[in-house]
């Protein structure tokens, strides 16, 4: 880890204080001059995927082919549980900017079912971006490690048995993004690690306020052979773009 602030915020906030005393990581955060953000506008959408467990569930909608649009948006309170950047029982909208990274979040097995839901923006959304795709030019480099790092840990793939000790740190990184006024945060897929040797801006997104967003469509996408090689195989004839992005750029050229 290159940023020594943010290895001695995690060591304090785990296993010290939860209320940390180590702020230089949130002094850096406070310079909204020099903080990274990504401006979502109004009518631009995003995407989130589901594994579909039981095929009873779905297309019960129109227009839905897949989940349905509750089942398509956040989860609920009840249910939510300890992620990367909300606490239990604060349920988050968590999507990608583009069908094929919401996909491979989801992790499927060959052969798997996924409900890609179409997310419209309703309202701007201002996020803290954690890409670095666009870096303030004003930046310091020691800011720009954390970001980096920051980017990393909220991108660490999530699985079951995790241990929510690894959540702290994100979480309250999270929150307190969302008390300087974002709407939520933007951070890389460590599932295409490529795409950071390209020009195509592919990422994921946490929405905090989700409110400002809607679920509108959802369509059946199959994955048929690996990650490269998704499918749609539901009826509706607006077909989305699943194409991995070194697809996309081999076509471009």
């Amino acid at each position: 880890m290159k940023s020594r602030l943010l290895k001695n915020f995690i060591q304090e906030i785990q296993f010290k204080n939860r209320n940390p005393n180590e702020t230089r990581v949130l002094a850096l955060l406070d310079d909204i001059s020099t903080n990274p953000e990504r401006i979502f506008q109004q009518g631009e959408k995003l995407y989130r995927s589901r594994i579909i467990l039981n095929e009873e569930e779905i297309n019960k909608k129109t227009g839905f082919y897949g989940y349905d649009a509750e089942q398509s948006f956040i989860p609920p309170w009840r249910i939510t549980r300890d992620l990367r950047a909300n606490y239990r029982y604060i349920p988050y909208l968590y999507c990608s900017n583009h069908p094929y990274i919401s996909l491979i979040e989801v992790r499927p097995r060959i052969g798997a079912k996924i409900s890609i839901a179409t997310i419209l923006v309703n309202q701007n959304i201002n996020l803290l971006d954690f890409t670095i795709q666009n870096k303030p030019t004003k930046m310091s480099e020691t800011k720009y490690n954390l970001f980096v790092e920051l980017s990393n840990l909220y991108s660490k793939p999530i699985a079951n048995d995790d241990d929510t000790l690894d959540y702290i740190p994100t979480q309250f990184i999270a929150e307190y993004a969302k008390n300087l006024g974002y709407d939520g945060i933007a951070f890389t897929s460590s599932l295409a690690p490529e795409i950071n040797n390209t020009n195509l801006e592919r990422f994921n997104v946490v929405i905090f306020n989700y409110q400002k967003c809607s679920a509108i469509k959802s369509n059946v996408i199959c994955l048929e052979a690996n990650h490269s090689e998704f499918h749609q195989i539901d009826n509706d004839l607006d077909k989305l773009n699943t194409d991995c992005y070194v697809l996309e750029q081999l076509i471009a050229l």
